[in-house]
C-alpha cells in the first residue's frame, strides 16, 4: 500500500507536467505569431502603384497591404481592409503566366488585419509557388488618399 505523501507527491509532478506543457504551447503560439508579423516582407516590398521581381521559394507566398499609420479600432474590430480598387498580380518570369492569388479566410471570404506601431495591414492573399524561381508582383492604381501604400511579399 502506497503513503499519502507518496499520492501527493505524484499529483504536484502531474500539475508541473501540465503546466510546463501550457507554456511550451503558449510560447509556441505567440512565436508563430510574431515571426508571421516580422516575415511579412522578408522578400520584397513596394510602393503602390508600383512592381518588383522576387527570388521565391517553392511554398506559400503571402502578399499583403499596408499603409503607414495605425487604423482606430473598436477591440474587435481594425478599421482598415484591402482598397476596393488595388489590383495585384504575381507573374512567374520563366513562363510568363500568371499565378492566381487565393483571398484570405475560408474560400477567400476573410480578412487577415493587424496593426503595429505606426502601421495598418491586411493580407491581400496568397499565391502557391510550385516552383522556386523568380515572380514578378504588380499593384495600382494609385491608391487615393492612401498613406505610404506598399505591398509586402513574405513567407
Amino acid at each position: 500500500m502506497r503513503s499519502r505523501p507518496y499520492a501527493a507527491a505524484m499529483v504536484i509532478a502531474l500539475i508541473a507536467i501540465g503546466v510546463i506543457a501550457f507554456l511550451a504551447f503558449d510560447a509556441w503560439i505567440l512565436f508563430r505569431f510574431f515571426s508571421g508579423r516580422a516575415s511579412a516582407g522578408d522578400l520584397g516590398k513596394f510602393t503602390v502603384p508600383g512592381e518588383t521581381t522576387v527570388t521565391a521559394p517553392a511554398g506559400k507566398l503571402k502578399i499583403s497591404y499596408q499603409e503607414e499609420y495605425k487604423a482606430s479600432s473598436d477591440g474587435d474590430n481594425i478599421d482598415f481592409g484591402v482598397p476596393a480598387q488595388l489590383e495585384v498580380t504575381v507573374t512567374n518570369d520563366a513562363t510568363g503566366e500568371p499565378l492566381e492569388i487565393k483571398g484570405p479566410g475560408f474560400r477567400g471570404m476573410g480578412e487577415n488585419l493587424d496593426i503595429g506601431s505606426g502601421w495598418s495591414r491586411a493580407r491581400v492573399g496568397t499565391v502557391d509557388v510550385t516552383q522556386p524561381g523568380s515572380y514578378t508582383v504588380k499593384a495600382g492604381p494609385a491608391i487615393e488618399n492612401g498613406v505610404e501604400p506598399k505591398i509586402l511579399i513574405g513567407k
